[in-house]
């Protein structure tokens, strides 16, 4: 993996130089910044401040030109911040407004900044990048005492009136502590993220990571979901690489991209009900079309199905079907907040050439292809009444029988999620939501179907037949990470099975797991929420990170579970270079 990367930071300095000729200024980034920033964290605080109108968190992740613009829009109203979220707002415009010099022509935010790093004896505001590799427009070496300074650390840079590039490296050390079990684990990571913009339109992003098992009980590493669905890791027990890239093109009001990265939709707090970060990422080509006060967007999704003999998941013998995921999003973007329609279909078959037309009602589509494929639609929502107040909700819609709602029927497959969020107490942001996932939700008559990928539920964190609660305390203290406090408190009615794995009463509580028609299995046209066995778990998450070098961090995680009696309960510290 290393020599891959080394051979990848050779051919990228080569493309970098042959490339300075003949291209276009720019201004800011068309690639997405991922969703691992704490930016994001930092953007909903000042979303739910009001000071965001028109802007909207329910699908990330953002392009970096956004967020740019996003940070400015914050300190045309910075006299509302208080002395922390000034810090704060500081660090992320030194990172997100120089690294490609936005700030040419910005004289305003270049002047507040430059008295910011005047106050704090920082450097100029244009010499904060240092390099391993030099360029023609930088050649401050990173390997000097430069790394143990303010500035920005990279293995090569080069941005002008006519292109960008910039190469940066990720590593991590990584101790994992079962307190429980008394077992642990050391892993270690490196890799590398290289992205920029081409001309005015053209961004691209690729980042490579490897996960080596150092010592002790690797089978820890499942506490992260990013390993849960790594085969390389799970099937071979090796080392995990992980890759994720895109390249996009924008113009005006035209967006396109195609590449494969983790994404979220839908609006509210903790749940995603539309797309989720468990599963793997998508590999999607994606068309939009982006206004001030409207968006929509398509995109063509290709999913992992479900191998059709268990005891061949792997290698060449394994039989794997095709699936797809089509999703239409229609958002409406008023200052006070955000209407959204959403509608997709999954099927499990050769490419269907009837739902690539980006203009389409996908429902009807469906009905005309004899019904085969699984349909669903939902509404998300924003409103902020007032400033330091903001609601978010989803309704998302399975399948619906008019003439039965409200009778408890198995077919009436919908999950909805409600959340409040306040950040009116200084530097604190405060969140209550509730989630309720109805029986049979994310199911189908064709397993293959379910809205599930490489097996992991892809919509929401709920399983179906089960709600939520969580409560999330959040403290901004001055830098780049907050200290965050969560709680959540789930019910799953799960089905019942005999020791041998057979299913012995079906409530609607697995993804996989579709009503059974048969006249031997016929299951209970009539459902109890939260019947079967009904598991309650509780669930505390505390974390805090602090960047004590520019680049450079250190994480403290404590997780505690308490389900069926049994307290669980496990520490993360983590020392990492850049956020991945």
């Amino acid at each position: 993996m290393i020599k891959k990367l080394l051979l990848l930071l050779f051919f990228t300095f080569n493309f970098t130089v042959s490339a300075q000729v003949n291209c276009i200024h720019i201004s800011a980034g068309v690639y997405n910044v991922p969703i691992t920033n704490p930016v994001y964290d930092f953007l909903l605080r000042a979303e739910t401040k009001g000071l965001l109108p028109r802007y909207s968190l329910s699908m990330l992740p953002w392009q970096k030109h956004k967020i740019v613009s996003a940070l400015k829009l914050i300190r045309e109203s910075d006299s509302l911040l208080s002395n922390n979220e000034k810090k704060i707002l500081n660090n992320f415009e030194r990172e997100f407004l120089t690294i490609n010099n936005d700030f040419v022509n910005d004289t305003h935010t270049r002047n507040e900044i430059a008295k910011s790093n005047f106050a704090s004896n920082k450097q100029p505001l244009t010499a904060d990048r240092a390099v391993v590799f030099y360029s023609e427009t930088d050649t401050v070496q990173v390997l000097s005492l430069k790394i143990f300074s303010d500035y920005e650390k990279m293995f090569y840079h080069y941005a002008d009136t006519v292109n960008n590039v910039t190469v940066i490296p990720l590593a991590s050390a990584d101790f994992i502590d079962d307190l429980r079990t008394n077992n642990n684990l050391l892993m270690g990571t490196a890799g590398v993220r290289f992205f920029g913009t081409l001309t005015n339109n053209f961004g691209y992003y690729l980042q490579l990571t490897s996960t080596a098992m150092l010592r002790g009980d690797s089978a820890l590493a499942l506490l992260d979901k990013k390993f849960t669905h790594n085969i390389k890791f799970l099937k071979y027990n090796s080392d995990a690489d992980i890759s994720e890239s895109h390249i996009a093109y924008q113009n005006k009001w035209f967006y396109g991209s195609i590449g494969r990265e983790t994404k979220l939709n839908g609006a509210g707090l903790s749940q995603r009900l539309y797309v989720n970060d468990l599963s793997p990422a998508f590999d999607a080509i994606t068309l939009a079309a982006r206004f001030n006060n409207f968006e929509y967007t398509f995109s063509h999704n290709s999913l992992i199905g479900m191998p059709l003999d268990a005891h061949k998941t792997v290698g060449v013998q394994a039989i794997i079907p095709n699936k797809f995921l089509i999703m239409h999003n229609y958002t409406f973007k008023p200052e006070w907040g955000e209407i959204s329609i959403f509608e997709s279909v999954t099927y499990s078959r050769d490419f269907e050439f009837a739902y690539i037309s980006p203009l389409s009602f996908l429902n009807s589509l469906e009905h005309s292809l004899h019904d085969r494929d699984r349909v669903n639609m939902g509404l998300s929502g924003v409103y902020r009444p007032f400033r330091n107040f903001q609601i978010k909700g989803t309704w998302y819609l399975d399948d619906l029988k008019f003439s039965e709602i409200g009778k408890k029927y198995w077919s009436n497959k919908t999950a909805w999620n409600i959340a409040g969020i306040t950040s009116a107490i200084k530097n604190t942001d405060l969140g209550l939501e509730y989630t309720r996932v109805e029986p049979y939700t994310y199911t189908h008559y064709n397993p293959q179907n379910a809205a599930v990928n490489d097996g992991i539920l892809f919509s929401g964190y709920n399983m179906p037949n089960s709600d939520r609660w969580t409560l999330l305390c959040q403290y901004w203290w001055g830098n780049r990470y907050p200290i965050k406090l969560n709680f959540s408190y789930t019910r799953h009615g799960r089905n019942i099975y005999d020791e041998d794995g057979n299913l012995l009463l079906n409530v609607g509580g697995d993804p996989l797991q579709n009503f059974r028609w048969s006249d031997t299995l016929r299951d209970k046209e009539r459902v109890n929420f939260l019947a079967g066995d009904l598991v309650r778990t509780f669930n505390m998450d505390f974390t805090v990170g602090y960047e004590f070098i520019r680049n450079f961090s250190i994480h403290f995680l404590y997780n505690l579970k308490h389900e069926r009696d049994i307290f669980s309960n496990y520490y993360r510290l983590i020392l990492r270079f850049s956020d991945f």
